[in-house]
């Protein structure tokens, strides 16, 4: 897989991805959302003015037969800016976060200082009251997946950063707590 632009380089150049051989994926998180600093999760908040910005310079460049995105406002309206047919996937949501969503991180760490403790010791195994556990994020992402592998390809898929750690884990084998991706970042994958 291959980074491609986004995040907090500007994206220079014209990008046509118009690949032959392996069907081609392109995961992208989505821009800058209204609301920053907090455990957003299901929260359906819309982008900020610098994420649609960043949107409507580089969702353009990407060139596919379908793309993919989360029904949250956030992953709709940066896929809004791609010239290709949209099919939202409920199984694209970002994890839900509970109790904790809209929440600050220090205030997680004030409410639930044990739970906090048992989360950061094994982040997948521990799950925010009246949350989403990480099993059932996986099993999402697999149904999702399964549909996208169906094609057509180029495929782009629109979604968030936990939603995406463990599309790359399933389809590229890397560690979740190891992934990074910032907002309007394109990741290629060849599947």
């Amino acid at each position: 897989h291959g980074r491609l632009f986004g995040g907090s380089e500007p994206a220079r150049g014209n990008f046509c991805f118009c690949g032959i051989g392996m069907p081609e994926l392109y995961l992208v998180r989505h821009a800058e959302p209204q609301l920053k600093g907090v455990m957003l999760g299901r929260t359906d908040c819309g982008l900020s003015e610098a994420g649609r910005r960043c949107a409507a310079e580089t969702m353009p460049r990407l060139r596919g037969e379908i793309v993919y995105s989360s029904p949250l406002r956030r992953a709709r309206e940066t896929a809004s800016f791609i010239a290709a047919p949209i099919v939202v996937l409920d199984e694209l949501a970002e994890i839900g976060y509970g109790d904790w969503e809209g929440k600050r991180w220090n205030e997680i760490e004030a409410t639930w200082p044990d739970l906090v403790r048992a989360k950061n010791n094994d982040w997948f195994s521990v799950t925010p009251p009246n949350g989403e556990s990480w099993s059932d994020v996986s099993l999402r992402v697999s149904r999702a997946i399964e549909r996208i592998r169906r094609g057509p390809f180029p495929a782009i898929v629109v979604a968030h950063f936990g939603l995406n750690s463990e599309l790359m884990r399933q389809l590229q084998g890397t560690e979740p707590l190891g992934f990074s991706q910032q907002y309007c970042e394109v990741i290629r994958i060849e599947l």
